[in-house]
């Protein structure tokens, strides 16, 4: 394995001598700009360079790479002293200039191969290349190579600065003094350049630091090192906060006209109101430090309520163009995305319902997809920007990397257009739904389990915008079936509103479908004995994981709250808390009533009472019933899964209050007036 690279590097040494004949020129494996092709894109691109007194015919010349290779199949003659650009975007088919492979930003060996097809003609190897940088000779067919910061595709090779760049400088290293001045340490070598203002700090109008400097509180400086033969260096960001620790964990540069411009801003409402232009011209350079680590990115607003209001969200795109990290960012539940989200949360009790629903669904294991997210205050160009939460975008590379599927279709919003993949085997899954085909025939198509959930915790909270707020998926594979995912969770009802009525009346087939769950003889035993668990186990505890949220995150919520009181209507934190437990004592009462309603079924209440964990677990519907004594509301003639699992050193013995013996069963709880399991201490 360790041949390879050497024998690459004594071929390199033979070729990179200047000879009369073909030569590869120019390489730029990162084009982001410095060639636009004639339909708008930007293909990497190799320059070859016909140093002879003769033309040549590129016809049945071979140019590989990394074990791949293209065969130029038709003529394409280059002319004596005359430079040839060949586009690597992996589409031959568009002419005899197109290769059939891209070039890798790594690094690689280029072959420039004869039409005899072993003779080389050329070899040129590059490392690693920044974005839009090029490598090439310098002048054009000399022994002497040079990077170049602004390559010349189709030009000659110059140099600006009179001498070859080899390399790229290494970043500067920037430290806060222990002193209130708040110096800034020198770079090891070469010239640091930097901005105060969240500005880029490679360009040329930047200031240059000689000395330590004093910074004020809330500023964020970029800087970059410049030095003698090297490109600049990766940007380096370092906040000195207004308030709050030192080290803020979220940090977002960005250039103020691209923040607050009039015409250009993306967060600008002036007279364009541009929080309503969405795509890819309305994307900004931006760097965003989370702890130690400076990462460039893309930046966007994100999300439709919150784009008018003065909290706003944001999108970040890793792209290569940026020169972002290749796997993109990594999230708590151990997937890598291009894309990620900085969530403003800005509405009244967003934040709260948000999470507190998140939570329970981890907890518990509920069938459904939520992004996970972590909370912490935003700097923006080092001000202080409020409290937001950092998520995956709850897109297709997501949902493969949490299902493991290879490709997938997903489906958005009360159309269910399509993000990725096709609708087809959607629209029959929701034909069978809405003409009430047989149980097993909609199984075979949807996840029920997951569909069932997603309806339990839209009836509970009342979310108003349930229609909206919707996204499902299955795996493109034979037997891949429709689950949902679950978010923007911060619209609840008011606890005794009538939502069942409210989704029930809906003249379209809303999703997630309550009319047909509650048609369907075996849907609606189902979702009632879910929800019978769910208001048993899961439910109860939301008070308790509020209180929880709250006091991790209190300081965080009352700045946030500070911040931003005078433009968003929103209650103080305090009487976010107090909302939430108060919807969550009395939702039950009203919403179990407003089902009983519905499907004519009378309401019961069975006492059951989970074992000490010492002893072993009880289940409903697979759920954990806290150890004690629990008034479980429940509907008649509803068969709900009730299991008890013994202890390790312990045995089920039998139920009080069933004759059956078997520890797991589906008895209809209506007919019980209490129930606990029987458990006993095995004797070695």
């Amino acid at each position: 394995m360790r041949l390879l690279p050497v024998l690459l590097l004594v071929l390199y040494g033979a070729f990179t001598s200047a000879q009369p004949g073909l030569l590869i020129n120019e390489v730029c494996a990162s084009n982001h700009g410095n060639f636009i092709d004639a339909e708008g894109r930007t293909p990497d691109w190799i320059e070859l360079y016909n140093t002879g007194a003769k033309a040549i015919d590129l016809a049945s010349w071979r140019i590989a790479i990394n074990g791949r290779q293209h065969v130029l199949d038709a003529a394409l003659l280059i002319p004596p002293r005359t430079l040839q650009l060949l586009l690597c975007d992996g589409k031959p088919n568009r002419g005899p200039d197109h290769l059939g492979f891209t070039l890798p930003r790594t690094g690689g060996a280029i072959l420039l191969i004869a039409p005899d097809g072993t003779t080389i003609a050329d070899l040129f190897t590059y490392p690693a290349l920044p974005a839009n940088a090029g490598i090439g000779r310098l002048p054009d067919g000399a022994k002497e190579w040079s990077w170049f910061e602004h390559p010349t595709p189709g030009a000659p090779n110059r140099s600006a600065a009179l001498h070859a760049i080899h390399g790229r400088s290494s970043k500067p290293e920037l430290t806060l003094g222990k002193d209130d001045s708040l110096h800034v340490a020198a770079p090891s070598a070469g010239t640091m350049h930097y901005t105060l203002d969240g500005s880029d700090s490679r360009r040329q109008s930047t200031s240059t630091y000689t000395h330590p400097l004093s910074v004020a509180p809330g500023t964020v400086i970029r800087a970059c090192a410049i030095g003698a033969g090297k490109l600049p260096s990766a940007e380096v960001v370092l906040l000195v906060p207004a308030h709050g620790p030192r080290d803020a964990r979220f940090v977002l540069a960005m250039d103020p006209a691209d923040l607050w411009g009039d015409s250009l801003g993306i967060y600008h409402p002036g007279s364009a109101q541009n929080h309503t232009r969405r795509g890819r011209d309305w994307e900004r350079e931006a760097m965003l430090l989370t702890g130690d680590e400076a990462v460039p990115v893309g930046a966007r607003l994100f999300g439709s309520g919150s784009r008018g209001a003065g909290k706003r969200s944001f999108k970040l795109y890793a792209r290569s163009r940026y020169e972002s990290p290749e796997k993109g960012f990594a999230f708590t539940d151990c997937t890598h995305m291009h894309e990620g989200i900085l969530r403003a949360d800005a509405g009244p009790h967003a934040f709260l319902r948000n999470t507190v629903i998140e939570q329970l669904v981890e907890r518990f294991g509920l069938q459904v997809e939520v992004q996970p997210s972590v909370a912490e205050p935003l700097y923006l160009n080092g001000a202080y920007w409020g409290l937001y939460r950092w998520m995956p975008a709850k897109d297709a590379e997501w949902l493969k990397q949490r299902c493991g599927a290879e490709s997938l279709d997903v489906l958005e919003g009360p159309a269910m257009s399509e993000r990725s993949g096709k609708d087809t085997h959607f629209l029959h899954a929701q034909r069978l739904l809405l003409n009430g085909a047989p149980f097993d025939s909609i199984a075979a198509a949807i996840d029920v389990g997951s569909l069932i959930d997603l309806a339990c915790i839209d009836l509970w909270t009342g979310r108003a915008d349930h229609d909206l707020n919707v996204r499902c998926f299955r795996p493109r594979q034979p037997g891949g079936r429709w689950r949902w995912v679950l978010f923007d969770m911060d619209l609840w009802s008011t606890p005794g509103e009538n939502s069942v009525e409210r989704m029930c009346s809906a003249t379209l087939p809303e999703t997630p479908f309550v009319p047909p769950l509650m048609q369907h003889p075996r849907l609606q035993e189902l979702l009632l004995a879910r929800m019978t668990a769910l208001q048993a186990a899961a439910f109860p505890l939301i008070p308790e994981l509020a209180d929880s949220l709250y006091r991790a995150h209190s300081d965080d919520l009352i700045a946030d709250h500070k911040r931003w009181e005078l433009q968003l209507e929103s209650p103080h934190p305090e009487a976010s808390l107090s909302e939430v437990k108060a919807f969550a004592t009395l939702r039950p009462q009203h919403l179990f009533a407003h089902l009983a309603r519905r499907t004519g079924r009378k309401i019961h209440v069975v006492r059951i009472e989970a074992p000490p964990v010492e002893l072993g677990q009880l289940l409903v519907e697979g759920l954990l019933l806290r150890p004690g004594k629990h008034e479980v509301r429940c509907f008649s003639g509803v068969p709900v899964s009730v299991e008890a699992r013994p202890a390790h050193g312990v045995e089920f013995t039998g139920w009080s209050g069933s004759a059956s013996s078997e520890s797991s069963m589906r008895p209809d709880l209506s007919k019980m007036k209490k129930l606990s399991a029987r458990f006993r201490v095995m004797v070695p």
